[in-house]
């Protein structure tokens, strides 16, 4: 098992009592060893996918994918990363925020919406080719855990072309929308 942070300039003692692989990624200040540096782009959402991209083929059974904080979203972090790591998963994809908000029809007023109204649908059009209207059941915070299987069943390049909605840079939109867009769709894509 893995987890994956996406850290800012979050104070990171709390992963000492981890013991499992541990994947930072750092966006801010230096703060020593033992991290990844990248760019300040596209907030916890680019992290993952660059992480996926960089590793698909080297993927762990199971990945945790936090911010350097989860404890807002998450109190009780520690906990459930721990009970994954003596369990495991039992399934594909877990929230793991203790907020856990519905969406329908991938219409969504719980974010800056008014930077770009459409940017939910539109990224989800151009990324599963259709539109759909069913119910997405996000974790705020972008805080989960996923199986390999899960992450596979979409090809590299399907990852690749969602990595590149913040590569080929975002528009003039006055918030940092396909971030805000991918907390919301991750449930999506790695649900069957």
């Amino acid at each position: 098992m893995e987890i994956v942070v996406a850290r800012y300039n979050e104070d990171l003692t709390w992963l000492n009592s981890l013991r499992c692989v541990q994947t930072v990624y750092n966006k801010g200040e230096d703060f020593g060893n033992g991290y990844y540096p990248l760019r300040n782009i596209g907030r916890e959402s680019h992290t993952y996918l660059y992480h996926i991209c960089n590793n698909y083929n080297d993927l762990h059974s199971v990945t945790i994918f936090t911010q350097g904080d989860p404890f807002p979203h998450c109190p009780d972090f520690i906990a459930k990363v721990q009970l994954i790591i003596q369990d495991g998963l039992d399934e594909p994809f877990r929230n793991l925020s203790n907020w856990v908000l519905p969406i329908q029809g991938l219409s969504c007023t719980a974010w800056p919406h008014h930077c770009w109204p459409n940017l939910l649908p539109e990224v989800a059009h151009s990324l599963f080719g259709e539109d759909f209207n069913r119910p997405i059941w996000f974790g705020a915070g972008a805080i989960f855990a996923v199986t390999k299987e899960a992450i596979r069943r979409h090809p590299l390049s399907f990852y690749e072309k969602a990595l590149r909605f913040f590569t080929d840079g975002e528009p003039d939109t006055g918030c940092r929308g396909y971030g805000h867009a991918f907390e919301r769709l991750w449930p999506t894509i790695f649900d069957e």
